[in-house]
């Protein structure tokens, strides 16, 4: 491993640090090893149990014969228990990489991105693995049936979660016609099962109430003498489509003696539903839930939509919009509960437009008069009476006359919902996620920069670069060359790096002058371009930069970064000029570390476009100004480099 001088980042130099000094990393991480644990654990839909015998599907295909020489690989799980599921997936692309494609151990390492992608809830990204790779492997040679069927499967679960339930249902037919055609052993019935489940899911999620009833009685007859297969999933299947006929009794006694929470949250809204009269205990039992023991999302979230609608039903309506709020950051957790218990940001804006509504009848406001229905809003944002006042600005929003009291009642609603804990989550829900919002234009510039910075907050830069061209001005009190700049580094984020490039250009053009802390910003969206190998644009950036914007210590800073873009583009003798400009104005500046740092890589590049005497002179020099020990070793490592590099050439000359 190549030892180094200095190390240090960008971004630090620009306040006082040292350059950049490249690096290396050991060739196998120790890390890897230990990230490599557990092929087994299993992937399951929502809070279902995937049936035993699937689970041996891929041990049917992985004899204990097979060289499993992967067995930590179960450490990632803990990656996605720190919430790095898209390391660990990083990680397992690069060890898979060590096998033989379509080998035993080849499946395992992809059964487990399967595992990573829904940890990412990277559903759409799961459906176009799997459907590669069933497309790709030959299904004599390279893929098993009982693979293609596991693969399969997880297509279809997330095509519920995605909401494509008339797709997972041709899918699930052709699977079961399949299997009823090749006569499937007795090993796989429970996939079977697990079909004729995900069926009646489907028809759930379809609202096609008579279809689930009859798929759920014909299950229940053919499985009637095997218990294994009317389990909790069964049970909360029919829980689901009970409560949908309005059976809200029989849904109580089924789930009564059932410890699962999921059961038991939909035991409280059958109840709820049979007794709306006893609305007030089952907000307690609702609220106390959650406190007993620890919880995934799921089911918190499906005890929270009970609390919801026992709030409906007390009509407590301003409660009912706080629990909604919870709901709507954490929307992809109804699927735990089933999927016709979707919630959407529609049903929020519907709330406070309810509240508002009464409001204005006890303050006797009249559509119309805008402005009396604004002043009230605002009397009682004064007294933080928030609910209330943000359901008046939600009526002002969508009815009034004004556009510009439509314009402020949007620009309030922002305001009040970013000062929330998830506050930014909440506004991305509302405004994005809509049937209510026509188009990004029609929304107050206040507004879409809240979604921008929400976007570039979860480093969603296609969402970011839709926002960005949608506004033409930066936000009131953001100066424009600083909008620009951020303008820019999304383009170049999102890979439009033509278009980020012309915009740092033209905003250089038109600028009469550049204070430091803005170059300071431009220089951060040039180290972007040096990170995607845009050099010779880079180059051309730096020229452009009048020299009566830069100071001496700004000047010797762009011929190091110079040096970068040359030294990548193989312009060594560029490079080493550039670097050792740069180190004669740090020495005017007294800056001894940078000067040392910049003459280091200037010795580098020499080396590399064969300058050895040169090369050797700088490091000679740096030996006698250099007291630390680690350094001195660093400099005799590249002296003798060059003495290698030196006896190679003499040897390959003599072979001559």
């Amino acid at each position: 491993m190549r030892a180094t001088f200095f190390v240090c980042g960008k971004y630090f130099l620009l306040r006082g640090k040292l350059p950049n000094m490249k690096f290396y990393a050991l060739k196998n991480s120790i890390l890897l090893p230990l990230l490599l644990v557990g092929l087994w654990t299993p992937l399951t839909y929502a809070e279902q149990t995937t049936p035993p015998s699937l689970e041996t599907v891929f041990e049917l295909e992985l004899s204990d014969e097979a060289p499993v020489a992967f067995q930590s690989l179960a450490q990632m799980d803990e990656l996605v228990q720190l919430g790095m599921p898209a390391l660990a997936l990083r990680l397992l692309s690069q060890e898979q990489q060590n096998w033989p494609v379509y080998s035993s151990e080849w499946y395992a390492f992809e059964r487990k991105r399967i595992a990573l992608l829904s940890a990412l809830d990277d559903w759409q990204g799961l459906i176009e693995r799997t459907d590669a790779l069933l497309h790709e492997a030959d299904s004599a040679q390279q893929i098993s049936i009982h693979i293609t069927r596991w693969f399969s499967t997880q297509q279809v679960m997330a095509r519920l979660r995605l909401g494509q339930a008339e797709q997972a249902l041709t899918q699930l037919r052709t699977l079961l016609w399949q299997s009823s055609r090749a006569n499937l052993d007795l090993n796989y019935s429970d996939m079977v099962a697990l079909w004729r489940r995900l069926v009646i899911r489907a028809y759930l999620a379809m609202n096609a109430d008579h279809d689930a009833q009859k798929a759920l009685l014909r299950y229940q007859h053919d499985y009637s003498h095997n218990h294994r297969n009317l389990n909790l999933d069964w049970r909360l299947l029919q829980a689901r489509s009970l409560l949908r006929t309005g059976r809200a009794e029989e849904t109580m006694a089924l789930l009564a003696d059932s410890p699962s929470h999921i059961a038991q949250a939909l035991r409280l809204l059958a109840g709820l539903r049979a007794y709306p009269d006893k609305a007030g205990h089952y907000v307690q039992q609702a609220q106390a839930a959650p406190g007993q023991e620890k919880m995934n999302t799921g089911e918190i979230w499906a005890y929270r939509y009970v609390l919801y609608q026992a709030y409906l039903s007390q009509e407590k309506l301003s409660a009912a919009t706080e629990v909604l709020k919870e709901l709507l950051v954490r929307r992809e957790a109804h699927a735990f509960m089933g999927e016709e218990y979707n919630i959407s940001s529609d049903h929020l804006w519907q709330l406070y437009q309810s509240i508002g509504r009464q409001l204005g009848n006890r303050s006797k406001l009249l559509l119309g008069d805008d402005l009396a229905w604004y002043k009230k809003a605002g009397e009682l944002q004064k007294k933080n009476q928030t609910v209330e006042a943000l359901s008046l600005y939600a009526v002002l929003a969508f009815n009034a006359r004004d556009i510009e009291k439509k314009q402020a009642a949007h620009k309030e609603i922002v305001a009040l919902l970013a000062k929330d804990k998830n506050g930014l989550e909440l506004v991305n829900q509302l405004y994005l996620h809509t049937t209510k919002i026509a188009s990004l234009k029609s929304l107050p510039l206040e507004v879409r920069y809240s979604l921008l910075d929400y976007a570039l907050s979860k480093s969603d830069t296609k969402l970011a670069v839709r926002l960005m061209q949608s506004v033409q001005q930066p936000p009131q009190g953001q100066e424009v060359f600083a909008w620009e700049m951020r303008k820019a580094r999304v383009m170049i984020l999102e890979g439009a790096y033509a278009q980020g490039e012309a915009v740092l250009a033209t905003t250089v053009n038109q600028a009469e002058q550049i204070s430091p802390a803005q170059l300071d910003q431009f220089l951060q969206v040039i180290f972007d371009l040096q990170a995607v190998g845009r050099h010779p644009q880079v180059l051309a950036l730096l020229n452009s930069l009048k020299p009566e914007w830069l100071d001496q210590a700004l000047h010797r800073e762009l011929f190091f970064w110079k040096a970068e873009s040359y030294a990548a583009l193989e312009q060594y003798e560029r490079a080493a000029w550039s670097y050792l400009k740069s180190a004669q104005l740090a020495d005017e500046t007294e800056a001894p570390l940078w000067a040392q740092s910049a003459r280091f890589n200037a010795a580098g590049v020499l080396v590399k476009s064969g300058l050895y005497d040169d090369a050797r002179l700088i490091y000679n020099g740096l030996m006698s100004v250099t007291a630390s020990d680690s350094r001195k070793a660093a400099i005799r490592q590249q002296l003798q480099h060059i003495r290698l590099l030196r006896n190679a050439e003499k040897n390959r000359s003599d072979e001559h």
